[in-house]
């Protein structure tokens, strides 16, 4: 009797960790506090760095032009998209 109990319990839980996504509400909102802002800022350095090895690696020849362009365009983009964000 115990074992059913506990067997049943164990499928409960697992069923709610996995039905648990969907009923949260889609995407995740940036709220402006302290820790998302430290975020956000360590993931601009993290892209300006990129870009930088990047450009690095165009100069000495080591990606084509239009690998370079395509990358450094998505780079930009999600750097403007976090300047957005902060500078609100």
């Amino acid at each position: 009797m115990i074992s059913v109990v506990v067997t049943f319990l164990i499928i409960f839980v697992m069923a709610v960790f996995v039905i648990q996504p969907l009923f949260l509400e889609p995407g995740l909102e940036i709220r402006d506090t302290e820790k998302s802002s430290n975020a956000l800022k360590q993931r601009k350095k993290i892209l300006y760095r990129q870009i930088k090895e990047l450009d690095m690696d165009y100069q000495l020849g080591n990606i084509q032009d239009d690998d370079y362009d395509q990358t450094r365009d998505e780079l930009k983009k999600e750097v403007a998209e976090i300047l957005t964000i902060l500078n609100k």
